[in-house]
């Protein structure tokens, strides 16, 4: 048996109305769904900048107070510090003077009893007498 073509159907393929709605009605849903899902995605895009705007300002905000603060800090201990320096080289140039002084004092008593020493020893060989001979005097 041998169908013939008639010039509304295509190549001997025929498609019901009913079938070609259907997939009209696909592809248009799913455009429709491909376009939702672009614009939900520029939409969150464009959230996302707003929201990394805000946070870098704020994080720039909280960068410079904390400069601020740091630098603020870094002064006070340099000040602190250079009084304690000056405090701890006034103490030492101190602390030195008084050892010098002792140190001198010590050697002054040094040579004091150095030259009593010397004064010991002339009593001692003047009680001892002359040294005595080989040879015996008579």
């Amino acid at each position: 048996m041998e169908f013939g073509v008639r010039p509304s159907q295509n190549g001997g393929v025929y498609v019901s109305v009913e079938t070609l709605t259907t997939i009209i009605g696909v592809v248009g849903v799913l455009a429709s769904f491909a376009s939702a899902f672009a614009w939900l995605i520029r939409r969150m895009d464009a959230r996302l900048d707003q929201f990394d705007a805000r946070l870098d300002a704020r994080i720039d905000g909280v960068e410079a107070r904390l400069d601020a603060r740091i630098d603020g800090v870094e002064t006070r201990l340099i000040e602190r510090i250079d009084g304690v320096e000056t405090r701890l080289t006034e103490r030492i140039d101190g602390v030195e003077t008084r050892l010098t002084e002792r140190i001198d004092g010590v050697e002054t008593r040094l040579t004091q009893v150095e030259q009593g020493l010397v004064e010991v020893k002339i009593a001692v060989a003047r009680l001892e007498g002359p040294p005595p001979r080989l040879v015996p005097v008579r």
